[in-house]
């Protein structure tokens, strides 16, 4: 059976049905996990650690075969954060997955303009997680090459991403928890629906992405 993927996760959950990746938040830790991680700084915490202390976690994450992404990075207008910190903090792990050709997984909040500024200058796969854009911004967003991680905003259907979803290429495509307790499975069998897939048929297209996308060689 192909297994499902929660492309991220804050849980501690490993391979058997689900292929789960666990975020790993720098700023609370350094204990690397034996199963796929990403790592990074959120922007709620970007002030918590020097670029310099930020460099060498991640150089500790890059050493190690689990790693499969950067990340969460991104920009958030909601938090206390100063945005000028955010965003060269942001900048900064861009530049590491760019150098490192690792995928990015991003958290965005009423930041675009900016997050599309900054983010157009590396070349880095880029992952925006816990996506709940509505048409407008779906189709912006596509033609700049982003993917779409959706999570438990399509379990509304009054949700924006619930309307746009269908516009998302099924190779741009991701589902995951975050924080949420739910089951990846939940997410899946609404998406199945409004995709008008099998469980299988999205199971593959899922898995077929991650084992893609998390390997992926960015050409220079």
């Amino acid at each position: 059976m192909i297994p499902y993927v929660d492309l991220h996760t804050h849980r501690k959950t490993q391979w058997g049905q689900v292929v789960s990746v666990n975020n790993l938040m720098l700023n609370e830790t350094t204990d690397l996990p034996s199963h796929p991680f990403s790592a990074g700084l959120h922007p709620w915490h970007a002030d918590q650690l020097s670029l310099e202390t930020l460099s060498a976690r991640l150089n500790e994450c890059l050493v190690s075969p689990d790693l499969v992404a950067i990340g969460e990075t991104g920009l958030d207008k909601v938090c206390k954060t100063p945005m000028d910190l955010q965003k060269d903090v942001f900048e900064f792990q861009l530049k590491i997955a760019s150098e490192n050709r690792k995928p990015v997984i991003i958290h965005c909040v009423k930041a675009w303009d900016e997050l599309i500024e900054i983010s157009s200058n590396y070349k880095s796969i880029k992952i925006l997680h816990g996506y709940n854009g509505g048409i407008q911004l779906t189709e912006r967003l596509l033609k700049l090459g982003f993917c779409f991680s959706i999570g438990k905003a399509i379990l509304n259907s009054g949700s924006k991403v619930f309307s746009a979803v269908n516009l998302i290429p099924h190779t741009s495509l991701f589902c995951e928890t975050d924080i949420a307790e739910i089951s990846i499975i939940q997410i899946y069998k609404i998406l199945c629906g409004v995709l008008q897939l099998q469980d299988e048929d999205l199971r593959k297209i899922m898995f077929d992405n991650y084992t893609r996308i998390m390997s992926a060689k960015i050409s220079n």
